[in-house]
């Protein structure tokens, strides 16, 4: 593994466990509430399959074909789940957001991973490329831009949930956070 891919896992890492507790700060409640749950060993698959996510959590031995890495208590990944774990977010998650800013901000949220890792490769993400040795091999330059607009985002939203507001350059550095279009509504999509 090279330098740049290396530092840049690191950084995933860093990422990837603040976004868990900001979504778990906002979100536990209802998720442990709820009796429909949406984490489904079908998903933990893309967990064995990205060899950059087996890089990043280095539990490939824990995965269980019945179960994936799901237990009686939930997901053993404290790193390197898949993308959709953190994109996704029931109606329930935005009926319960006090305002609009707060819905448009919990998006944001599950959507940093996906910013990060975008184009990666043409136009896939850096999860979605299935051969290891093309990892070392990837312009990490534009991959960095991206990193450091997520890990930007995050410090964002984290004052935003302590202080409870968000300046107009704050907010423009979070629109430039890209959302999956499949986690993007009719309106959204249509914007662009």
């Amino acid at each position: 593994m090279n330098d740049a891919l290396k530092t840049y896992i690191e950084q995933y890492v860093v990422l990837e466990l603040g976004m868990r507790e900001l979504i778990h700060r906002k979100g536990n409640s209802l998720c442990a509430q709820c009796s429909c749950i949406c984490c489904d060993a079908v998903m933990c698959i893309e967990g064995i399959k990205s060899p950059f996510l087996k890089l990043v959590h280095q539990q490939t031995d824990q995965y269980d074909e019945q179960k994936g890495f799901l237990s009686d208590t939930g997901c053993i990944l404290k790193k390197g789940r898949p993308s959709v774990c953190y994109e996704y977010f029931c109606d329930d998650h935005f009926y319960y957001q006090p305002d609009e800013l707060h819905a448009e901000v919990l998006k944001i949220i599950g959507a940093l991973l996906y910013h990060a890792t975008r184009n990666a490769k043409r136009d896939l993400p850096l999860d979605e490329i299935m051969q290891e040795e093309e990892l070392d091999s990837l312009d990490f330059q534009q991959l960095e831009k991206q990193m450091q607009e997520s890990l930007q985002a995050m410090e964002i939203i984290q004052a935003f949930y302590r202080d409870g507001t968000m300046a107009d350059e704050s907010y423009k550095a979070l629109k430039r956070i890209q959302i999956p279009e499949e986690f993007k509504t009719p309106a959204e999509a249509s914007a662009h």
